[in-house]
This record gives C-alpha cells, structure tokens and sequence, in this order.
C-alpha cells in the first residue's frame, strides 16, 4: 500500500506525499470523500484521531504560552527569564506521545 501511495504521489504530484493525500482526502469542493471502508484497520482511525485532538491541543497550548511571553516582553523586555521557558517542557512529553503514536500506525502498516 505504501509503494502504491509512493509511485501515484510521484506520478502526479513531483513526490510529494503530504499533497496527494490532501488532493485524495478531499474533493475539489472541499467536502469529504464518501468511502466504503474495506479491511480498514480500526486502530489506525482511533489513532489518527487520537494524534489530531492531541496536536490541536498542543498547538492551542503553545499559542497560550507564546502569547503570555510575548505580552510580558511587551511589558518588560528585560523581565524574560529561564521559567518563562518551563512550560515548553510539557509540551516535549505530549510530542513523544504522539511521536509513539505514530510509529505504532507504520508498525501496523509495514506489518
């Protein structure tokens, strides 16, 4: 499946992956593609949806704390110090969760 998905993005889309799945996931109109689902792996479409709620967490929190940093910068430029960084250490762990995520979806795949 994978070399299927490979040699149809190099065929129509220079090699590049990310664009052929956006062009297949969604019409020209942009409303979602109606699909039977045949052999789909239930884990992968539970996980899949598990990584986007968990980005778009992460994202929503690192807005909140690039936003609270940028205020105080405005505020105080000399006022910026090494705590104003912990938070990034969060969102380390959330990535390694979704980074296992996703290496659980390609051992699934390439199994």
């Amino acid at each position: 499946m994978h070399s299927l998905i490979f040699d149809k993005a190099t065929d129509g889309f220079d090699g590049n992956i990310s664009s052929f799945l956006r062009c297949a996931a969604v019409t020209y109109s942009g409303d979602p593609i109606k699909f039977q689902s045949t052999g789909t792996d239930n884990r992968i479409i539970g996980l899949l949806n598990s990584i986007d709620k968990q980005e778009n967490k992460i994202g929503v929190n690192l807005n909140q704390v690039v936003k609270a940093i940028n205020e105080k910068m405005k505020m105080s430029p000399l006022a910026f110090s090494g705590t104003d960084l912990l938070p990034f250490s969060q969102f380390c762990k959330e990535l390694k969760t979704v980074q296992e995520m996703y290496r659980y979806i390609y051992d699934i795949l390439t199994k």
